[in-house]
């Protein structure tokens, strides 16, 4: 498909949006994990480890989900990576043992080390290679958009309520619309240039 014809399809729209919801929650999850594991008690070394399981889980999710986007139907794959980081972020809502933050991070990383190369597959998938650069830039700028604005808002805030947890509630609703849009992209096109 051309952008063109991209931008008139409802599946750019369901791509674009589900990318937009998920991106605040995992944007504003990342840079703002260490300090909210403070704030909830840990040391900055307990909370330092965490950080650490939530980068290693980012190089996981990616090798893990390129191997079952081969294998399965990738809106699947992708649902089921906005899901766990739903789960995780709601664990750490409230107080949390080490343990129990140390899951919830390796879920969330998981997922985000995941979802970049997801757009980048459901990109080519659903409209083609002839005009896929044009097509993904639109999508990697959204992207782009979440990680710059999302830390402030998750930011502003715990400022305005002097608590993270209404930020992982947020993130945990984002993630779930996500998957329900993710959901709506419905069969891969046999004929790219038709049922767009």
């Amino acid at each position: 498909l051309t952008l063109g014809e991209a931008v008139r399809g409802y599946r750019f729209w369901i791509l674009l949006l589900s990318i937009l919801f998920a991106y605040q929650g995992f944007s504003g999850i990342g840079p703002n994990l260490l300090p909210s594991l403070t704030d909830d008690g840990f040391t900055r070394e307990q909370a330092a480890s965490v950080q650490s399981v939530f980068g290693i889980s980012i190089i996981i999710g990616r090798v893990v989900v390129g191997y079952l986007v081969d294998r399965f139907w990738a809106p699947g794959v992708a649902a089921f990576c906005l899901a766990i980081p739903a789960a995780g972020a709601a664990m750490l809502h409230g107080s949390q043992t080490f343990e129990t933050a140390a899951l919830a991070a390796f879920l969330i990383g998981f997922a985000a080390g995941a979802e970049l190369d997801l757009m980048a597959f459901l990109a080519a998938r659903y409209f083609g290679l002839a005009h896929y650069a044009k097509i993904y830039s639109i999508l990697y700028a959204t992207l782009a958009v979440c990680s710059g604005t999302a830390p402030m808002i998750f930011a502003s805030v715990y400022d305005a309520t002097g608590s993270y947890d209404l930020g992982y509630s947020m993130a945990s609703v984002l993630f779930l619309v996500s998957v329900v849009l993710i959901l709506m992209l419905g069969r891969y096109p046999k004929d790219f240039g038709a049922g767009h």
